[in-house]
Order: C-alpha cells, then sequence, then structure tokens
C-alpha cells in the first residue's frame, strides 16, 4: 500500500510540474502570439505556393 502511494505521488508530482512549465510557457513566453504568427507565417507560405504552381 505504501508502494502505491508513492507512485501516486509522484505522478501527481510529475502531473503538477509539467502544468506549471506549461502556465509559465504560455504566459511568459508568448505561446499564444507565437502560435498565431506561425499560422500567419504558414497562411503566406501556402498563399505563394499557390500563386506559382
Amino acid at each position: 500500500m505504501t508502494m502505491l502511494f508513492k507512485i501516486l505521488g509522484v505522478i501527481f508530482a510529475l502531473f503538477v510540474v509539467l502544468f506549471v512549465a506549461i502556465v509559465i510557457e504560455e504566459s511568459f513566453l508568448g505561446g499564444r502570439r507565437r502560435r498565431r504568427l506561425e499560422r500567419k507565417a504558414r497562411a503566406e507560405a501556402e498563399a505563394r505556393g499557390v500563386e506559382r504552381g
């Protein structure tokens, strides 16, 4: 039973660490803004490809 609690504790700790990392990346490193710029660049590249081909 104690081993089960240790395993669950490790899984929970990893979940919390990953959640915090995602929140930090989204809020401080501009994740949403970067994705919007990537989407815009991809759309422009497709538009240029359609014009050529």
